[in-house]
Formats: C-alpha cells, sequence, structure tokens
C-alpha cells in the first residue's frame, strides 16, 4: 500500500528530501524531513500527510532561501540515509 501511495505521489510534486512517516499515538500519521528542521506534517491518512510534507517542504525551503540559510544537498542526505539503512 505504501509503495503504491508513494508511486502516486509522484503526481503531485514530490517531496525532495528523505523523509519518514509513522502512525500518530492519537491517529492519523507525522511525516518528517530530518534535514529540515522543525520540517513536519500531519494528516489523518497517508495521502493527505504526504500532500501536507510537500507544502511544509515548500514553505520551509522558500523561506530558507529568503534568510540566506545554507541548505542541505539532497544527495547528501540521501547517502545519510542509505548508510543508517545499511548499519
Amino acid at each position: 500500500m505504501l509503495n503504491e501511495l508513494l508511486k502516486s505521489s509522484k503526481s503531485m510534486g514530490e517531496v525532495k528530501y528523505p523523509f519518514v512517516i509513522y502512525p500518530d499515538a492519537e491517529g492519523g500519521y507525522v511525516a518528517e524531513i530530518p534535514a529540515l528542521k522543525g520540517c513536519l506534517a500531519q494528516g489523518e491518512t497517508l495521502s493527505e500527510t504526504l500532500e501536507e510534507l510537500e507544502t511544509v517542504e515548500s514553505l520551509w525551503l522558500e523561506t530558507a532561501r529568503q534568510t540566506g540559510l545554507e541548505l542541505p544537498k539532497v544527495e547528501i542526505e540521501i547517502e545519510r540515509v542509505k548508510q543508517k539503512l545499511a548499519a
């Protein structure tokens, strides 16, 4: 189910950085992008949560660019996640 959802999310706009998604204790889901401090979203369904995460990521990146914050390199963050998964 998650694979199908992630495939369908590609048509939405796609989250650029690796993210973590997990069930919320109170119901629904939480998604966060660890590389972008404070970038997280909540939703009742996986689809809603991913859509919200796309919006939050976009706003986070836009704000970072406007304030001159150096953005983490996507490739480096992907490699960091791969190393953690391999360990």
